[in-house]
């Protein structure tokens, strides 16, 4: 069956947030190109030398030259082409001179023959064209976007791996705040490179039974469709004209597998308590519980007084169910008397 071969696959992995992310700034390109071109200055005051530009050699296969990036190293943001064109990331020193294109989430549409001819013209303080050129597409997955012209794609995720292999010679000098940070914004890296890649396994599956998994989508949206008329016509059926304080809609969640009939039962404009007559397959329940300004209390204190029982639960459960196909002749008083009560005690 398609859906014990789904129950078998892993279940989500949780991890905590990385504070980038809680401060709502993962997938910036801006922010994350300014966080690189920090670290990559090997005089910055991270005290991590040279780490990042180690680490970008030895990513794009040029590793094992003593003399490592060279001196003279500048590092800089927003560099113009004679095309009016900006390169996100550029470095410079007496042996390399390399452009880096960061994509995040956008894709990568970019001059690449504009860049490739900027690095082309570029020579050293002797007029010698640098011998050392390299051209980095950094994206979150695999892109051969810019392969014409020469590019070198490398992801976020592979760039993250090489830093972090070559850590233990660096963090000795390291300020302690920057390596922290530097730390954190690794891991962002990683994290939104995992979002990019779906579970392979649910994939294939998905793929292998894609006949069956069509079929039981169409199911699906016929039972959502008639959810919602079955709630909009008990909606029909229950007078809320005759109550000041009662507003009525309806509410269909985008994953679970149910659709609600809604009544706001007003105290004033700030305080209100909610009666939600909910449908799905397993049938027909009645919920009440506190909204803006309401509390739990107050409501349980609420129905008792009034006599409407309930079962304990988050939402005060109204203890008789009903079934998927029940008659909403049935259904509809039930609902109109604890309306009628809340609204009249309410009010």
């Amino acid at each position: 069956m398609l859906l014990d071969e789904f129950g078998k696959l892993p279940g989500r992995i949780e991890r905590p947030q990385t504070f980038m992310e809680i401060g709502g700034y993962p997938h910036y390109e801006n922010v994350c190109s300014n966080f690189l071109a920090f670290f990559f200055d090997p005089e910055g005051s991270h005290g991590l030398g040279s780490l990042f530009l180690d680490a970008l050699l030895d990513s794009v296969s040029v590793a094992g030259e003593e003399k490592g990036f060279g001196g003279n190293v500048s590092v800089e943001r927003e560099v113009g082409t004679a095309a009016g064109n900006r390169i996100d990331i550029f470095i410079q020193s007496d042996s390399y001179v390399v452009l880096i294109e960061n994509k995040i989430f956008a894709a990568a549409v970019n001059p690449f023959d504009d860049y490739a001819a900027y690095l082309d013209s570029l020579k050293d303080e002797d007029g010698v064209a640098y011998e050392n050129k390299i051209k980095i597409l950094l994206t979150l997955y695999p892109s051969r976007e810019g392969e014409v012209q020469g590019f070198v794609n490398l992801t976020h995720a592979d760039f993250a791996s090489a830093v972090r292999s070559l850590l233990e010679h660096h963090v000795s000098e390291a300020d302690t705040r920057y390596l922290t940070l530097m730390l954190d914004f690794l891991n962002t890296l990683e994290h939104l490179g995992e979002r990019t890649r779906m579970n392979q396994e649910l994939v294939k599956l998905l793929g292998e039974r894609k006949g069956e998994v069509e079929k039981l989508l169409t199911g699906i949206n016929e039972v959502r469709g008639e959810m919602r008329g079955k709630a909009r016509d008990l909606g029909k059926l229950i007078d809320v004209k005759s109550y000041q304080n009662v507003w009525q809609g309806d509410w269909r969640p985008t994953v679970s597998l149910q659709h609600a009939l809604i009544h706001d039962v007003y105290k004033d404009k700030k305080q209100y308590v909610s009666i939600d007559t909910a449908i799905s397959p397993s049938g027909w329940e009645i919920q009440i519980f506190p909204r803006r300004g309401v509390s739990r209390p107050e409501v349980e204190d609420l129905l008792n007084k009034l006599e409407i029982p309930f079962e304990d639960d988050w939402r005060c459960i109204y203890p008789t169910r009903f079934t998927y196909d029940e008659d909403l002749s049935i259904i509809a008083p039930v609902v109109q008397d604890i309306v009628g009560k809340l609204s009249t005690s309410v009010g």
